[in-house]
């Protein structure tokens, strides 16, 4: 690290005099000034919850790392982009800062020229090798991928199997468990693709067989093929197609738009810029394969590497091998010994066959992934900036090699004042990740599951922004449950206000001054959770609390102060707006007058004055057979397209609020699918019940003095019975006579048998029972037409 006596060199308005030292990190510079808003953040540089504020006035110039485009987004992207709204949001919409918010787009990427190959080569092999629907090849081929995908897992094991020598740190262990684990994954998944391989091939389904091997197909397409296709605009309009998708995605989730997005492709004559101007500096070399960092050149002249990345307690910083695979990406295999340090990373690549390619002074070739973002933010925000931002997963190698060759290229030491890492999102105890195949994508979350933008947003903000969290069905519900509080909380707001309540008494009586004294306390806390590292789980608990406790106040039954009450609704709507949960933040223009239309009101009020004596004349005369089904349709069925919720109140009388009309339609499709269930869960008890009882019945038919004769129908144990009581008196096998204890014992069972059938002609007898077998027919029918 730097020494303390030397005066590093950075931007205007940082504090060299005073650096902020944390434990296992480098100096921090701290912006000089303090803005007064009282805002404290989690930064990265010193894991510790610093201070905030711009370096410069109320301007926070802000960088998000931003996707590499090689796919279709899935919810770890949520977690970071939708978490980093959320984030902004509040600093843009709550806190007053004047924001300048750069995302890139990662559009050169080694994922990137792979799934673009891969893309081309499968529609090149179902074409010219397949030639439309060869199955026999396509069987023969699909094979051969099988094995060395099997052998490319069994190798992958084998590594991770050997043993690690004892002085192993502890967090290359964690890595090796955790690399265990997603090898497992990985294996579980290649037999369930080889389980659908079988099944289509058994079955003959080209379509089936293509589709089910793509993935493993590709990949030895790629390794046999990939060299040959060379056509860059295939990489292109690949890359084009997910950054559109993309945005379409962060739309449908209410994610702002960044003010700047910068894209690779059109920013490489500015890398190869940089890279020179870091040549020139001394801190970066030609290799056989790439130019690297020179990271030992880069520490030789006072900067720090890493600076995320804590070094260990014997100040060791050297990076794990996975950590520099994941850093120089899958397409990449370095030349043994061009390397000058371990650590040092690719700037420039010089492209081989099947990759695209840009001139450079060094020749051609491609930028690396570090280098990328470094140029485009250094363009835009300058040699310095307030904020960067992007998931925990990027804190090392990447945004740390970002750090070194930017201050390499500025000479300066401080390239980022606050780095803003958030947690992963867990699915079944791993990351969510497309290299491992675990993942949901949002399409599949928003259109599948079912899970709203409202919802995500709620979930996302119950949990810590720089934690990781789990996306579960529990988690979901939860989410949802908060929504529908809020909903109900609206409605019943709005049904306060719509009223004329200038003729009521005004001013506080004490069940007013409660709830004023709680809306002001939680105001506050509101806005010191928020000032503490943007703690949005404690401040929407705080909300929360008011909207339950605003609840119980309109469920009191004393008058409620409608200006009271205004206050509150509009202090949670303008929280849920600054969090992006309610609508109408963004809206551009004069915007759409609020409020109920008064006809409406009108209208409604008077329907509902309607329905509700029909109710009641119908439960009066006994019709509510008719009638009652009717009203329950205006409120399930005719009003749902309108968006008017309906609410049947048995203490009092019927209210009505304006509502989304998807959430009231899901929610009858719902209900009826309850109701549905409850229908088949009665009916399967009904017929059990009947079945039963008929089974019983039916063996108590035949007269007490014919039972022991038609019992004895089959067996024949007995050659003769008495002809008044029906007992039997001889036996067949020897021609005895009963014996007495045995005919005591046979007048027992039969007394038993003659009160039952006594009991069975007492409901009805035959025809009774014929009527219990057709009622249970009738029920099973019911039940087949569910």
């Amino acid at each position: 690290m730097s020494s303390p006596e030397e005066q590093p060199r950075v931007a205007e308005g940082l504090n060299t005099a005073e650096p902020v030292r944390r434990p296992r990190h480098p100096s921090w510079y701290p912006p000089m000034r303090d803005d007064g808003k009282g805002l404290r953040v989690m930064n990265s540089l010193t894991e510790g919850v610093e201070p905030f504020a711009p370096r410069v006035g109320r301007l926070v110039r802000w960088y998000m790392c931003g996707p590499t485009v090689y796919d279709v987004a899935h919810m770890g992207h949520a977690r970071a982009y939708l978490t980093f709204d959320i984030l902004r949001r509040i600093m843009e919409d709550y806190f007053g800062y004047q924001v300048l918010y750069q995302m890139n787009i990662t559009d050169i990427d080694d994922k990137i020229i792979k799934r673009a190959r891969i893309g081309s080569l499968l529609k090149w092999f179902q074409e010219n090798v397949l030639q439309g629907r060869d199955m026999a090849r396509l069987v023969a081929f699909t094979a051969e991928a099988e094995t060395a995908a099997v052998a490319a897992l069994a190798e992958t094991r084998r590594k991770l199997s050997e043993p690690l020598p004892d002085a192993t740190p502890s967090r290359v262990k964690a890595e090796r468990e955790e690399k265990l684990m997603e090898l497992a994954l990985k294996e579980s998944q290649l037999h369930e693709t080889r389980e659908r391989i079988a099944s289509a091939t058994a079955s003959g389904d080209f379509e089936a067989l293509f589709i089910a091997a793509s993935g493993i197909n590709g990949d030895l397409l790629d390794e046999r093929e990939g060299q040959e296709v060379t056509e860059q605009r295939i990489f292109e309009d690949h890359a084009r197609l997910y950054e559109r998708l993309f945005f379409e995605d962060m739309r449908r989730l209410g994610v702002r738009d960044p003010d700047v997005v910068t894209r690779v492709t059109e920013y490489v004559p500015q890398v190869v810029d940089f890279i020179q101007r870091i040549m020139d500096n001394g801190l970066a070399y030609r290799g056989t394969t790439s130019i690297f960092f020179d990271t030992a050149a880069f520490a030789r002249v006072g900067h720090d590497y890493p600076k995320l990345k804590p070094v260990s307690e014997r100040g060791e910083s050297n990076a794990t091998e996975a950590e520099m695979a994941e850093g120089e990406g899958a397409l990449s295999a370095g030349i043994a010994g061009e390397k000058r340090s371990a650590n040092d990373f690719a700037l420039w690549k010089f492209s081989k066959p099947g990759e695209p390619r840009w001139p450079s002074p060094w020749g051609e070739g491609r930028p690396g992934w570090h280098i990328e973002c470094s140029v485009m933010a250094s363009d835009i925000l300058g040699t310095n900036m307030d904020v960067h931002s992007g998931g925990l997963d990027l804190k090392f190698p990447h945004h740390d090699n970002e750090c070194a060759q930017s201050e390499a290229c500025h000479m300066q030491h401080q390239w980022v004042n606050y780095f803003l890492h958030c947690g992963h999102l867990h699915i079944k105890g791993l990351k969510m990740s497309k290299s491992l195949k675990n993942f949901i994508t949002i399409r599949q979350a928003l259109d599948e599951l079912g899970v709203t933008p409202r919802v995500m947003r709620l979930l996302f903000l119950s949990n810590h922004w720089g934690r990781s969290m789990n996306f579960s069905d529990q988690s979901i519900d939860e989410a949802k449950e908060r929504e529908r509080v809020l909903r109900a909380f609206f409605g019943s707001v709005d049904v306060v206000l719509r009223k004329d309540t200038w003729g009521e008494t005004q001013g506080f009586n004490s069940h007013d001054r409660r709830l004023s004294e709680l809306w002001s306390t939680v105001e506050d806390t509101v806005h010191c959770a928020l000032q503490n590292n943007f703690d949005t789980p404690a401040a929407m608990d705080a909300l929360m609390e008011l909207v339950s406790a605003t609840n119980q106040y309109l469920l009191s039954g004393e008058r409620p102060s409608a200006t009271l009450v205004q206050k509150v609704g509009r202090y949670v709507t303008r929280m849920l707006r600054v969090f992006g949960v309610a609508e109408g933040g963004d809206v551009i223009g004069f915007g759409v007058q609020q409020g109920t239309d008064d006809r409406l009101v009108t209208v409604m009020d008077a329907l509902l004055r309607l329905r509700d004596g029909v109710r009641d004349a119908a439960k009066e005369t006994k019709s509510t057979k008719t009638f009652l089904p009717l009203c329950d349709a205006v409120r399930d069925e005719w009003l749902v397209p309108a968006g008017i919720r309906i609410e049947d109140n048995p203490a009092g009388r019927t209210t009505w609020k304006p509502d989304d009309v998807a959430t009231l339609q899901r929610e009858v499709a719902e209900r009826k699918m309850q109701q549905a269930t409850e229908r088949r869960t009665t009916l399967v008890n009904q017929i059990e019940t009947k079945r039963k009882s008929t089974e019983k019945w039916r063996q108590y038919v035949c007269p007490p003095q014919q039972y022991f004769c038609m019992r004895d129908a089959e067996k024949k144990i007995y050659a003769a019975f008495d002809e008044t009581t029906g007992l039997p008196t001889q036996l067949v096998a020897t021609g005895a006579a009963v014996t007495e204890k045995e005919q005591k014992k046979l007048a027992k069972e039969l007394a038993k048998y003659a009160k039952l059938h006594e009991e069975f002609v007492a409901k009805g007898g035959e025809k009774w029972l014929a009527e219990q077998e057709r009622e249970l027919e009738e029920l099973t029918g019911a039940l087949s037409r569910l």
